[in-house]
């Protein structure tokens, strides 16, 4: 009996095991398979951002993440070569982390005994794929490691506002990043692989992959070179000044891209997790009254209306009333006797107002809105404003309002409106929008390269010819920026310095100090643009504050490009007339000043 019993119990297990391992062993080794795999997800590249010669300025690089599961390590324990125990638990796992990445290992042990889990402590946020595999051949029971993609951007704080950057959660925040995003974002991989008990993987296991597909990359037009140099020289001007920021810009004339915008003050795009007002580009979000640089609209407007000529003598009086208020200029003068020339060259107020209040209120706010204020630029960064610039009649205009546009208060705009300003003449009086992006590479390595948009003419060449002529004085002995000279070469450009709106009162308190410039005069290849906003040191005026950085900043891009010097002296102009040298058969008091004269004293 007791060894018929036997015999039937052991026919049911031969039973059961001809049915799991015949009959049902297809079904059954797929179930424990399920419950071996794992899946891992494998991160896709991030494009890399480069500049114009290929250079990176934002780029993503392979890391790992270090955690650890608590209830795994308190298991471990780590022993000496003879076998003896050295330590045990969280405290073993704690020195063999430290040991190995250098870690402090007070802090490794406090994480381990406070995990973010029951089942989960970040022990090391960020090591490399070299790091890691080290600390693995150690065999610490219940360590394991995350794989991540860290975005790195080599040229630092100098290049921030312009690139954006890539937070915690891997969401790109401001700048090319975020307008570029689609593009640089790839596609994630998988990867199936069998694991032991304790989470390690199964290496003659099954195992299959699905590759990532990397984002494509973005060669923007920035120089990375000069793109520093920019920055350097308009952070030690900031500094010097005791300014409240400042902006610099360099844009290629006949493609309108840009070659270099910098800010200062700014940050750093490698800390994810800060938060701060700066971490924007202000060069392109702030909005100011741009003062004596938005003359040269005004100049540009009475030319080719025909109101004006270059030599057209302007008599610019001690003072000029009109709509009930009296008009100086920034600093007090006798009478003058300017050609209209000499009145931009020395930026005169009530020269400007002479020259041009012919146009009227309607073709004033007109030629202001060919320039391109009160429209948004269009470069497609975040962040960009329209500017504002009354309308005739609207509910912001009043008697005073042309009169001071024409020397650019009472009207508001971005660095990067008053930069396409000059971009306008120095192309021979076409504007063109200002871009970032030269071209695409993608996954293939295929080169894509963007197209330059056709421009707008602004003003006839002729005039663009004249305003450059003029603009040729101001950097020299006789106009108001001598220090934005560039030995060797010439240079056309405009100083300004406006009074700017403080953001807290909104009221005027200190003044915009900024220089822009276009060179070769005689065959442009860049404009520079340099503000710096409140300064409280050293100057007030844009040609002592920006136009030396102007300068250093201009030699060093036509340095760099190779341009060659001039081979001629500078242009030189009659500023001055003699008012009792009137030409043969030229009408006796017909200049413009004998208006104000006329008008003196009147409301």
């Amino acid at each position: 009996m007791l060894l018929l019993g036997c015999f039937l119990v052991l026919s049911l297990f031969a039973a059961q095991l001809v049915r799991l391992q015949g009959l049902d062993a297809a079904s059954v080794s797929a179930a424990a398979l399920d419950g071996r795999l794992a899946v891992r997800s494998i991160p896709a590249e991030r494009g890399t951002i480069t500049d114009v010669n290929g250079e990176p300025l934002a780029i993503s690089s392979e890391r790992r993440r270090v955690v650890a599961d608590p209830t795994l390590v308190v298991d471990y324990t780590l022993k000496d070569d003879e076998g003896e125990i050295v330590a045990e638990g969280f405290a073993a796992a704690a020195q063999v982390v430290s040991e190995v990445t250098g870690a402090d290992r007070g802090t490794l042990l406090e994480k381990l005994e406070n995990p973010e889990g029951d089942q989960y402590a970040i022990l090391l946020p960020d090591v490399s794929p070299q790091t890691w595999q080290e600390l693995r051949q150690r065999n610490v029971r219940g360590l394991s490691a995350e794989s991540f993609m860290r975005r790195d951007y080599p040229l630092g704080e100098a290049a921030a506002p312009l690139l954006g950057w890539v937070g915690a959660g891997g969401l790109p925040a401001g700048g090319i990043e975020l307008v570029k995003d689609q593009m640089l974002t790839g596609t994630p991989g998988e990867a199936v692989y069998e694991q032991g008990r304790d989470g390690e993987m199964i290496t003659t296991g099954l195992y299959e992959e699905e590759p990532a597909q990397p984002g494509e990359d973005v060669r923007l037009s920035i120089d990375a070179d000069l793109q520093w140099y920019a920055f350097d020289a308009l952070r030690t001007r900031v500094k010097e000044a005791g300014a409240l920021r400042g902006y610099a810009v360099v844009q290629e004339v006949e493609t309108g891209r840009i070659v270099a915008l910098a800010n200062y003050p700014t940050f750093d795009p490698a800390e994810p997790s800060q938060t701060s007002e700066e971490m924007r580009n202000a060069a392109i979000e702030d909005v100011y009254e741009p003062g004596s640089t938005a003359k040269l609209i005004t100049a540009a407007a009475a030319l080719e209306e025909g109101i004006v000529e270059r030599d057209t003598p302007v008599e610019v009086p001690v003072s000029l009333p009109r709509a009930g208020r009296a008009f100086r200029d920034v600093e007090p003068h006798p009478i003058l006797h300017l050609t209209f020339a000499g009145v931009i060259a020395r930026s005169s107020n009530m020269g400007t107002i002479l020259a041009a209040e012919e146009l009227g209120d309607q073709r004033l706010y007109d030629w202001i809105r060919r320039f391109g204020l009160g429209t948004p630029v269009g470069h497609g960064l975040p962040g960009e404003s329209a500017g504002l610039v009354p309308e005739p009649g609207g509910t912001i205009w009043s008697a005073t309002t042309p009169y001071t546009m024409m020397f650019g208060q009472g009207l508001s705009g971005s660095f990067l409106q008053q930069v396409g300003v000059f971009q306008s003449i120095a192309n021979d009086g076409v504007r063109l929008t200002p871009s970032f992006v030269q071209g695409t590479v993608d996954a293939e390595g295929r080169y894509t390269e963007t197209t330059v948009p056709e421009g707008t003419r602004v003003v006839s060449e002729g005039t663009a010819q004249t305003l450059t002529e003029i603009m040729q004085q101001i950097p020299a002995t006789g106009g108001t920026a001598p220090l934005a000279a560039v030995d060797g070469y010439h240079v056309a450009g405009k100083t300004s310095t406006a009074d700017r709106i403080d953001e807290k009162t909104g009221r005027y308190s200190g003044v915009t100090s900024s220089f822009i410039g276009f060179a070769p005069a005689e065959d442009p290849k860049y404009v520079v643009g340099v503000a710096v906003q409140r300064p409280t040191k050293v100057s007030r005026f844009g040609g002592v504050i920006s136009g030396p950085v102007f300068a250093s900043i201009m030699r060093y891009a036509l340095q760099k490009e190779g341009v060659e010097p001039a081979s001629t002296p500078p242009l030189t102009l009659e500023l001055e007339y003699d008012p009792g040298a009137r030409a043969p058969g030229e009408p006796s008091g017909v200049t413009l000043g004998d208006i104000a004269v006329k008008d003196e004293g009147t409301p």
